[in-house]
């Protein structure tokens, strides 16, 4: 995890393309705690009616510098337009945050944004 967050910024999501038995949530949760930054990770599992939660989670945190976790982006195909709405505007952000960094996790599917790759 280290390794990857040093090619990371607080303007480009990392997406962790989700495979059986594979799940990268715990190791993100033991990196965060590692750099001392445990509370500063938000999660938020995606589905029905969070998109509103979501939406706010990543204004807010763009701002505070937390970090975001947005979980299962492939059960919610009605958020994909929002997400990539959001993740478009995070330059336009004028006070964001250095430290804040937006994770995804996803299983393949056909919906989602390419401009968030």
């Amino acid at each position: 995890m280290g390794s990857i967050y040093v090619d990371t910024d607080n303007l480009t999501p990392l997406v962790f393309i989700l495979s059986t038995g594979a799940d990268p949530t715990e190791e993100l949760y033991k990196f965060a705690r590692d750099k001392g930054l445990a509370d500063s990770l938000d999660t938020i599992s995606l589905g029905q009616g969070q998109t509103e939660k979501a939406l706010n989670l990543i204004r807010d945190s763009s701002l505070t510098g937390k970090w975001v976790l947005l979980q299962n982006c492939h059960l919610s195909q009605e958020f994909m337009p929002h997400l990539e709405g959001a993740v478009l505007g995070l330059p336009e952000i004028e006070d964001i945050h250095p430290e804040f960094r937006l994770y995804l996790t996803s299983t393949p599917v056909d919906f989602f944004p390419v401009s968030v790759l």
